[in-house]
């Protein structure tokens, strides 16, 4: 395997239209690392420009300490998944899972070989010879991952692999595709507008927007310390709640007031430094602790607009009257649509940004 190294990479199309800025990222040999953001981030065309599929506008790319800024993608010793499979209908799944072996000359005792331990490991050994059109939707990606193990390549690149799946398959795959990284200990780089795929799967998230990295880090680093407010609004399901908050201080205590409510916050005291400013206060849904009653100074009201139970907890859709948030709730609490509730924030876990940077506070 290897180690992926970008250094200030960025893409121009024509028109100058910039798709990636100064992308800086180390992928570390055998590691898993997801690319996350929302559609037009720059995510793919990252991962396009590792593979070779598009030209390299500004920076440096490195595979295994090798430059391969203008080397050819058959030489770059990669391999990729694509979001739509790309196997060749009239071929069947063992000519599909051969076909790159054959381009490069391989001998059929290696082509075999390679494809047959391909398929046990993917469990599509009675699949080799149907066509793409007799196989389901996660059979046909089991075939294309299966096209690129038969490479052995330095580095496997996943195109959002798992996005014409329906729900329950993506999660069946997920640990699939988590299971076979563990297995080959292979460089694997994966592109996914999911934060959840990228949260289950990744030892290291890179989250983008508007073609720029917005921060690097683990699943749980970015969870715990998001750096802005788009990464704790993306990372997280559901989402962080945000409210904006004036900070003042009364009697020696911080206070945050919305408007319709005001709590102490305990155990910020960076917020001293804002006193007399509004901030965004963000706190995670099950952060929020469900109160039976109000409790001056400590609880948050609100009214519930939205009760979704999900068997083994109840997310609860809530208004202030000024902002709507949501709070994760364990199945036993007896509540109606249209009740006053009240729910006591943990502060140790919430977070707070500045309004004009949505830079974290700290």
């Amino acid at each position: 395997m290897a180690t992926v190294l970008l250094k200030g990479i960025g893409k121009v199309y024509d028109g100058d239209v910039r798709a990636a800025k100064d992308i800086n990222i180390t992928v570390n040999d055998r590691e898993f690392v997801v690319l996350v953001g929302p559609s037009g981030c720059g995510k793919s065309t990252t991962l396009r420009m590792i593979a070779g599929l598009e030209d390299i506008t500004e920076g440096e790319l490195s595979i295994d300490g090798k430059v391969v800024n203008d080397v050819p993608p058959k030489d770059r010793d990669i391999a990729m998944v694509f979001q739509n499979y790309a196997l060749y209908p009239h071929m069947t799944v063992y000519d599909n899972m051969a076909f790159g072996l054959k381009i490069r000359k391989f001998s059929k005792d290696e082509i075999q070989k390679r494809v047959s331990e391909a398929a046990k490991i993917l469990d599509i050994e009675e699949l080799l010879q149907r066509k793409p059109k007799a196989l389901s939707g996660g059979q046909r990606q089991r075939v294309a991952v299966g096209r690129a193990i038969v490479r052995q390549p330095k580095v496997f690149l996943f195109d959002e692999p798992l996005s014409n799946l329906d729900a329950k398959l993506r999660v069946t795959m997920r640990a699939e595709i988590s299971a076979l990284h563990s297995r080959l200990n292979a460089t694997m780089i994966y592109v996914t507008h999911d934060q959840v795929e990228a949260m289950t799967m990744a030892d290291k998230i890179v989250v983008m927007k508007d073609g720029l990295i917005q921060q690097i880090g683990s699943p749980l680093e970015l969870y715990n310390k998001p750096a802005n407010r788009f990464v704790a609004g993306f990372i997280g399901s559901p989402p962080m709640n945000f409210m904006n908050v004036a900070v003042k201080e009364e009697g020696g205590k911080i206070i945050i007031d919305e408007g319709n409510f005001s709590t102490v916050v305990e155990g910020c005291d960076y917020l001293k430094a804002y006193v007399g400013k509004n901030v965004v206060f963000g706190i995670r849904p099950e952060d929020l602790k469900y109160s039976k009653k109000e409790v001056k100074e400590t609880t948050i009201p609100a009214k519930v607009i939205v009760i979704e139970p999900l068997g083994a907890e109840i997310h609860l859709y809530l208004s202030t009257g000024s902002h709507q948030y949501i709070a994760r709730t364990g199945p036993e609490i007896d509540i109606k649509v249209d009740d006053q509730a009240y729910f006591i924030p943990d502060y140790s876990k919430s977070c707070f940004f500045d309004i004009e940077t949505e830079l974290v506070l700290s």
